[in-house]
């Protein structure tokens, strides 16, 4: 067992998973963490290293790349070059003058790192690379806790209103093309660390703003699950360019279609989980078994899922698209449910490999090892003279986890749902005017040019689960973005967003009667709607840091009148690698 102590908490983790996955990540950048650039000689030749996969006709078969690589040659290839690399630096760099210009291009690289010390291209070249991310946020709210209200009756005492969420996000994905000649084949590997006041089921934030239980999918922060070290998507990639926007692609392993599915990346400027992440993707509520009730798994819409399965996304014109994902449905996404240990505070670290653990009887938990599905059916049309982007998708999703139905108690429901994506650019920023009319013999003829990003843009979903199973049956989301609004700050974005979702009258049906009151925990109180509002400006310091200070208001935010309206200000600064 490894055991890694953060604060007051320990967190433990089977050593042979972790050597098992972390080896193939650790022996890729040890190849190239040797590979550094050889600086240019004062001659015409350059040193820079040139890896060439390709091998004549009448080359051995010891020439081969993944023969050399076997060997150890390539390794060597690579020290040579790291070290006439350091060797040159080392040299470079003799007075206070040559450091303080060095430092003075850092604030304009693309990375925190410096693109990874300066060895970032090089290790491009030999396929590896590597991105990453940083961010801290707080979350604040300014309003009475709801939950003195709430439970008033029954002795519950106020918590904290804030909290601090700390992630660091690293991705690295290696292309097969560069050594190895196997172009378009790539191997992902993404790992994530993340924690918040508060346990890992239950940060106080949450529990201030009332939103929790049915209403829990308009908590005020998105990454509010997989707390701690974990390993995330872990799979190979093909496709036949090495383009965004491939004619045909196809990916396989441990996944998560929360990344590729009903993809909008205008959301995410936003904090709110119903706005950035769930997005009304939901359903499950109760399995009901031998007159014992068990509580359910919904869908896992979240950044922290991850399983087997495998996709397949073709392009059958230059605008439209069809993706498809095959894979399992595992029960405990966050490692809090139906897991070996069947407790609230076990937590797989995105380890469950083995599927939902066997169902037992005696545990407040139910799950199961079924089927997940997925398909979406997109347009990607770029409109008008400025070539705006749009995106447009009508999607299906299948959850094979049986969940009973409200009211009859059946233990069958399938979960399953539709949305519908409408995102576009609306405008461009103008950067020249089009030519005037002239009489001149040679007039100018030269088109209007836009900016690429300034502009505004409009994000917008609706989603459908049938209520029998589902608490939130209808959602529905439409934000404004403005990249550039001022000239002077071409770079930052602001905006505003609502998501407002609708709950089950088939579950309003099914309450308990009579047991209204904070006495009872509003227990027959029915559900109606719960909307939130949320601004924020993004200030873009540089390319690699920008500070996000936001605002959030909920309505009604437990869902049936139980609680009042929260108010949330917080910030957030990141940082790219």
């Amino acid at each position: 067992m490894w055991t890694v102590t953060h604060g007051s908490h320990h967190i433990h983790f089977m050593n042979h998973r972790c050597v098992a996955l972390f080896l193939p990540v650790f022996f890729i950048s040890l190849a190239v963490a040797e590979a550094q650039d050889a600086p240019k000689s004062k001659s015409s030749a350059s040193s820079t290293p040139n890896p060439t996969p390709c091998v004549s006709t009448n080359a051995s078969w010891k020439d081969f790349p993944i023969v050399r690589w076997w060997r150890g040659d390539l390794l060597d290839e690579a020290y040579k070059n790291s070290k006439a690399y350091f060797n040159e630096l080392n040299s470079s760099i003799s007075t206070i003058d040559d450091w303080s210009g060095r430092l003075q291009n850092y604030w304009s690289e693309s990375g925190v790192t410096g693109n990874w010390f300066g060895i970032g291209k090089t290790m491009k070249d030999y396929g590896l690379t590597i991105s990453g991310v940083a961010k801290e946020t707080y979350i604040g709210q300014v309003t009475p806790s709801a939950l003195p209200q709430k439970y008033s009756k029954t002795g519950y005492s106020a918590g904290p209103l804030s909290n601090w969420l700390n992630e660091e996000k690293f991705n690295f994905i290696y292309d097969f093309g560069k050594i190895f000649d196997l172009s378009g084949l790539t191997a992902e590997s993404d790992w994530r660390y993340r924690t918040m006041d508060g346990s890992q089921t239950d940060y106080y934030t949450r529990n201030a703003a009332g939103t929790m239980g049915n209403s829990s999918m308009f908590d005020p922060q998105k990454d509010n699950s997989g707390m701690g070290p974990r390993l995330m998507g872990q799979y190979l990639q093909w496709q036949t360019d090495m383009t965004a926007d491939p004619r045909f692609m196809l990916k396989g392993g441990w996944m998560n279609p929360y990344e590729d599915f009903l993809s909008q990346p205008e959301s995410k400027f936003y904090q709110n989980n119903a706005i950035a992440a769930a997005k009304g993707i939901g359903g499950g509520i109760k399995y009901y078994q031998a007159g014992k009730t068990y509580s359910g798994q919904g869908v896992p819409w979240t950044s922290t899922y991850d399983t087997w399965g495998g996709e397949f996304r073709v392009k059958p014109s230059s605008e439209t698209y069809l993706r498809t994902f095959a894979g399992l449905s595992i029960a405990g996404e966050g490692g809090v449910a139906s897991t070996p240990q069947n407790v609230s505070g076990y937590n797989n670290h995105g380890m469950n490999f083995q599927g939902t653990a066997k169902f037992d009887p005696n545990s407040s938990n139910y799950g199961q090892t079924g089927v997940y599905q997925m398909n979406e059916l997109g347009w990607i049309p770029k409109l008008g003279d400025a070539k705006l982007d749009g995106h447009y998708s009508i999607g299906s999703y299948i959850w094979g986890q049986n969940n009973g139905d409200w009211g009859s108690h059946s233990g069958n429901a399938t979960i399953w749902g539709l949305y519908l994506q409408g995102d576009q650019r609306l405008t461009a920023v103008r950067e020249s005017a089009p030519s005037v009319p002239s009489i001149s013999r040679n007039p100018d003829t030269s088109t209007p040019t836009y900016s690429k990003t300034r502009g505004l843009y409009l994000f917008s979903e609706l989603t459908y689960t049938p209520a029998d199973a589902c608490a939130i049956p209808f959602y529905y989301q439409i934000g404004l973005n403005y990249h550039g609004l001022f000239n002077a700050r071409p770079t930052d974005v602001c905006g505003v967003a609502v998501g407002e979702g609708f709950y089950s009258q088939n579950m309003n049906d099914s309450l308990p009667k009579n047991q209204g009151g904070a006495a009872n925990s509003y227990a027959s109180q029915y559900f109606s709607t719960t909307c939130v509002w949320e601004v924020f400006y993004n200030f873009q310091i540089n390319k690699w840091m920008a500070c996000s200070p936001y605002a959030e208001y909920i309505i009604n935010p437990a869902g049936n009148g139980s609680c009042v309206n929260a108010a949330v200000l917080g910030a957030q600064i990141g940082v790219k690698f």
